[in-house]
């Protein structure tokens, strides 16, 4: 991927007689400042030509994938504006009049790429490779990163990736094949089980009394039983993945504030219409005072009242439940040499607005779970994703005795039609974003052609994706990566039921051993 910039600088008053300083400063920018991060002088940005017009400076930027040229502009100003104030000017603006991305082996036609960017940008095709070409960007949305975010739709169709390797004095470029396939696609699965059961596990747990439903669209009551398994299935992947890796619990708050969800990637932009918000009231006597007279006086509920007195939104019920593990370190100096943290968190429940999609205890707006969440070096990022990964696999297959399968996962905000046609590099594994753990639902059909179930999920590597938005820094600005995992509780449960069946004496014997007697249902004369 190669990047050619031309944009300006614009200060407070003429540069016409600073022409020798600021070809100073030009060489300090390509010595040093351009080339910070990068391993290779290839992988930084150089500044190839310039000109003074009045109060602008004009720039031609080019640069690899590291250190891209619209970030190097963003380096340009910060560095001008320390240099300008001897000179009593400053900095008051900047553009990308024109940012050209070129890419050798894309695995998509210019109309699919086309179709994928959505009028973001422009898309050609020159000597046989593709050019992403965005016109007149503003300082905010580079600022914003909005370039990186429209590149990382297509950067998955890449064919193959340009490896440098370092041999004593030589240096030596070889072509890596990428395995390219699809979201979905089985990376590994267990054997097939004996079916013990093929109904419907919603409307037998509640035709059983295990759950009843609550009036909230998505929401369900658990009864004894319902809720003995469901704490036996955590305590399972608590003690048996999670501990014996060294991950230590901690307690982390549902309720986040909309300024620290907005460091989340993927989620205002993505998944806005998929939150729960929370408005809040003035805490004084006289909050409310229309709507609470109303209510003594009529037992109705005013809602027009209640909403003219309410100020907001000011948050959101924790849809990711990562989230404050991040703002912990947010604008925190680690270092690596204590690194990795892990952690997990058991502590409540996760929210996320499905609408119409609600379906049973399979997809609901407030579901039970466990999120494992770890800051580390980018190997070990990995290797703990994986080792969390299989684990469970193995957790699910083996003890609990569940036909699950391995995927390529996709993230949650993507439909299933939209996940088919992204494709994912499985050439290694740092190379593979999530892994999902699926299971198979009888009632649902048959195994080769129904809808399987996430129930271990996203079991992430981040790489630096919240390390760069939460602002966390390394002592020595070694690279640090993140990761996470979910469990949905609720969904392990279901899954569960739906190939083992409600009766106990038909459950694994690790099951049985574990769990001692089943709580009997609630009876109700009704």
């Amino acid at each position: 991927m190669e990047f050619k910039l031309r944009g300006e600088v614009r200060v407070s008053g003429s540069l016409e007689n600073l022409k020798e300083a600021v070809t100073s400063w030009i060489g300090e920018l390509n010595r040093d400042v351009l080339m910070r991060g990068a391993k290779t002088p290839e992988e930084g940005a150089r500044i190839s030509d310039w000109k003074i017009e009045e109060n602008r400076l004009l720039l031609t930027i080019e640069s690899g994938r590291t250190v891209r040229a619209h970030s190097a502009l963003l380096r340009v100003r910060n560095f001008l504006a320390d240099k300008l104030g001897q000179y009593k000017l400053g900095v008051r603006g900047l553009k990308a009049e024109e940012i050209r991305v070129t890419f050798d082996g894309l695995a998509a036609s210019t109309d699919a790429i086309e179709k994928l960017l959505e009028n973001l940008a422009e898309v050609e095709r020159i000597e046989g490779k593709i050019v992403i070409v965005f016109r007149d960007v503003s300082s905010r949305d580079l600022e914003k990163g909005v370039i990186d975010r429209v590149l990382k739709k297509i950067e998955p169709l890449a064919k193959k990736e340009l490896i440098t390797v370092e041999k004593t004095l030589t240096t030596v470029s070889v072509v890596r094949e990428q395995k390219l396939v699809p979201m979905g696609y089985v990376i590994k699965a267990s054997s097939m089980k004996d079916v013990k059961f093929n109904g419907d596990v919603s409307d037998w747990a509640e035709k059983l009394n295990w759950i009843k439903r609550y009036p909230g669209r998505g929401q369900w009551i658990l009864t004894a039983p319902m809720t003995a398994l469901i704490n036996l299935i955590s305590d399972m992947i608590i003690n048996d993945v999670l501990k014996p890796m060294g991950f230590v619990e901690w307690m982390l708050p549902k309720l986040t504030p909309l300024q620290v969800m907005a460091k989340m990637p993927g989620y205002f932009d993505n998944l806005a219409e998929g939150m729960l918000y929370v408005f809040t009231p003035e805490r004084e006597e006289e909050a409310l005072k229309e709507f609470k007279r109303k209510f003594s006086l009529t037992g109705e509920l005013d809602l027009e009242s209640l909403k003219r007195e309410l100020s907001g939104p000011n948050y959101v019920l924790e849809p990711a439940q990562c989230t404050p593990f991040y703002q912990f370190f947010s604008g925190e100096i680690v270092n690596l040499d204590d690194l990795p943290v892990k952690i997990f968190d058991r502590s409540g429940w996760t929210w996320r607005w499905e609408g119409k999609a609600t379906r049973g205890l399979e997809r609901t707006t407030e579901f039970y779970r466990i999120e494992a969440i770890w800051l580390a070096s980018p190997e070990d990022a990995v290797r703990i994703r994986d080792e969390v990964a299989e684990k469970s696999m193995e957790l699910a297959d083996k003890k609990l005795d569940l036909e699950v399968r391995m995927v390529v996962g996709a993230p949650f905000y993507m439909s299933s039609d939209e996940a088919s046609k992204t494709y994912v590099d499985i050439s290694s594994s740092d190379k593979i974003p999530t892994i999902d753990l699926e299971a198979w639902l009888p009632y649902r059909g048959s195994r080769e052609d129904s809808e399987w179930l996430e129930i271990g999920g996203a079991f992430s590597c981040h790489r630096d994706k919240y390390v760069k938005s939460f602002k966390i820094k390394e002592a020595k600005n070694r690279d640090v990566w993140t990761g996470c995992s979910g469990f949905g509780i609720t969904r392990w449960a279901t899954a569960f039921l739906a190939q083992k069946g409600f009766n106990p004496n038909d459950w694994p014997s690790e099951v049985k051993r574990r769990l001692g007697e089943l709580p009997k249902p609630v009876k109700t004369i009704t």
